[in-house]
């Protein structure tokens, strides 16, 4: 799995690319906790790149959206494939976290 970040304005973005199953779970929520920086952070994960996701990859996800919330922050998805979207909307995840279609407008609901 490929993770990069970036700040845009004061919206940490991550871009993950790759499967987000049992393997990467574990990498891919260290490397965006280490993305978290501040006191009310805001954090929108790119997942364009992601084309799996697993129970692992949910639990993952699950424990970043805690972390933020107990932080007063803001969490987005941006860009989420069909099949992870299904997994998303199955799951009852969708309805926890706030999914945009494109970046622009995760941006500008985190701003």
């Amino acid at each position: 799995m490929e993770i990069s970040g970036e700040s845009v304005g004061d919206v940490s973005v991550v871009t993950a690319r790759g499967r987000l199953d049992g393997a990467a779970s574990g990498s891919f929520a260290d490397r965006v906790q280490e993305l978290i920086g501040a006191e009310r952070p805001k954090l929108l994960i790119d997942f364009s790149g992601i084309d799996f996701v697993t129970s692992a990859g949910l639990r993952a996800v699950l424990m970043i959206l805690k972390k933020i919330q107990s932080m007063n922050g803001a969490f987005a998805l941006c860009n989420v494939q069909k099949p992870v979207r299904e997994v998303l909307d199955i799951t009852g995840f969708a309805k926890m976290i706030d999914i945009h279609p494109e970046r622009a407008s995760a941006l500008a609901a985190l701003s």
